[in-house]
């Protein structure tokens, strides 16, 4: 029987169209919550970057898909995702935090070198001293992350001494952070970080807590002056990603090692640096628009760190009352892990 080039050339371009719906099949999509604003630095510097990562080594076969709008509310985030709503979210320890004794750990002062040497080491102690103890069991746990190292900004108020801080009134985000403000003298408006500009605008507050991004992420050209850096940061927060059970077993073999590879303390470092970026970014728009920014002496750290050092001991009892953990060896495992990581990348 012979066969016809017109008829090669169509069985050709059958078996080429079959390959390509083969592969339109394999392809796994996966469901990611997304809860805040897209343009956030979050989804622009850590998730789509990781999304397209995670396409990069399962060669196209595992796809990240954002939704368009939240399907549940931030502190329900491991709900939506242990009912099989989305496959993956992040989340903030500190909005259950009755569910997460750990997080508080990142939450203190004095504890950042760096977000991303932060984040690191934050898994690394995470998997060292918490992992076997359920907090984050019906769902697969992908990486948790901290911020840059806190910062004070303020309209006018020049923050070089401790006494700047008495009775100024000053936004802070609630939990660990109102307690510290407090502690250093301030006058308490607890808010969320988006409702910095209007607080500043109408003049309810003179300053706000808040990470370096928040300059340019929350438009605070138009109030903020002055800013204070404080070596380890007077504060931070603790971030989680999540992933639904089945949705990762369903997975062929090869893309779970696939997604394994650019998850845990691989996902943890991009979530710490994707705000270091955007931090050190936006020191340098403040100081191009005339801003004062001061870094904090060691005269000054040393008053901040006798007011507000109650809170580390108060850690440090809990987690052994809770878990029979030393607090203590957390927090010096974390601080070596971040230096030996820093020292790494010099």
């Amino acid at each position: 029987m012979t066969i016809s080039t017109g008829t090669l050339r169509g069985m050709a371009v059958a078996l080429t169209a079959m390959a390509a719906a083969g592969a339109v099949q394999a392809q796994t999509v996966l469901t990611f919550n997304w809860a805040i604003p897209p343009t956030h630095l979050m989804r622009t510097e850590i998730f789509e970057p990781w999304a397209a990562r995670v396409a990069e080594v399962t060669d196209g076969e595992l796809q990240v898909q954002f939704t368009t709008t939240s399907l549940g509310p931030m502190p329900r985030q491991v709900e939506i995702v242990m009912d099989g709503v989305v496959d993956l979210a992040w989340s903030v320890h500190g909005y259950t935090p009755e569910r997460f004794p750990h997080a508080g750990v990142s939450e203190l002062p004095f504890l950042t070198l760096t977000g991303e040497a932060a984040s690191v080491a934050y898994w690394r102690a995470y998997q060292e001293f918490f992992a076997d103890k359920g907090e984050h069991e019906g769902y697969r746990l992908l990486a948790v992350y901290v911020h840059s190292p806190g910062t004070v900004m303020s309209r006018a108020t020049m923050l070089d001494s401790l006494d700047a801080f008495d009775g100024l009134l000053i936004r802070s985000g609630g939990g660990m952070q109102d307690r510290v403000a407090a502690a250093l003298g301030a006058a308490v408006v607890s808010s969320p970080a988006p409702t910095t500009y209007e607080l500043l605008s109408n003049g309810v507050v003179e300053a706000t807590l808040m990470t370096p991004d928040g300059y340019t992420s929350f438009n605070l050209s138009d109030f903020i002056n002055v800013q204070l850096l404080v070596p380890g940061g007077l504060f931070n927060s603790s971030f989680y990603v999540l992933m639904n059970e089945d949705s990762y077993a369903a997975l062929p073999e090869h893309l779970r090692e696939a997604l394994d590879s650019v998850t845990g303390e691989y996902l943890s470092a991009m979530g710490g640096r994707g705000f270091d970026t955007v931090s050190a970014e936006a020191l340098e728009v403040m100081r191009e628009a005339g801003g004062t920014i001061i870094e904090a002496d060691e005269a000054m750290v040393a008053a901040m760190r006798e007011r507000i050092e109650f809170l580390q001991e108060e850690w440090v009892e809990m987690i052994g009352r809770v878990y029979g953990v030393d607090g203590n060896e957390v927090i010096a495992f974390m601080l070596a892990e971040q230096e030996a990581y820093e020292a790494a990348r010099q």
